[in-house]
């Protein structure tokens, strides 16, 4: 960040550093701190419904985003980053509604597809009022899209939850 961005105000914003994560085999962390919300009470109909996969969704305290598995980064654009875990286990993770129509405005992403990522590495960061000004939700979707693969995945978080506490179990 140059001069004029720091006196005005623009650039990326700081990467924040990671979190502690509860990485333990078959465990899927919470990628950011909030309130987890019943899946059903999501306003898109795909993410409520599951289509996709077995889904925890969090109403974010903050705009960081952190790894919530160890695993290869295999798709990372401004609001969505898909990783494939060292133990198989799949995961999508979406920032808000409808904000691919952003386009990257307001969002910083910190890996490249391919990079290999830790639990708790920090993904990407988002300005929740840019997504709020645009008229968007901010709420942030965590699914395992091979969810088919392990029939016995359970959710095991509600209420309030810090970013890198376990909120699905594959075993």
């Amino acid at each position: 960040m140059g001069f004029f961005d720091k006196l005005f105000g623009g650039g990326k914003p700081a990467k924040p550093s990671a979190v502690a994560a509860a990485a333990e085999k078959g465990a899927v962390c919470a990628p950011v701190s909030g309130t987890v919300e019943v899946t059903s009470n999501v306003s898109d109909p795909m993410f409520a419904q599951e289509m996709m996969g077995k889904t925890v969704a969090i109403w974010p305290s903050d705009g960081n985003v952190f790894a919530p598995i160890t695993g290869s980064i295999t798709a990372a654009m401004p609001h969505a980053l898909g990783i494939a875990g060292d133990d198989g286990v799949e995961v999508l993770i979406h920032v808000g509604i409808d904000t691919v129509t952003m386009k990257g405005d307001g969002f910083t992403v910190w890996v490249q597809g391919g990079a290999h990522v830790e639990a708790g590495e920090p993904l990407l960061t988002f300005d929740r009022a840019k997504v709020a000004k645009a008229g968007f939700q901010d709420i942030v979707m965590t699914i395992v899209t091979n969810s088919d693969d392990y029939p016995e995945l359970e959710k095991v978080a509600e209420g309030s939850v810090a970013a890198g506490a376990k909120v699905m179990q594959t075993a």
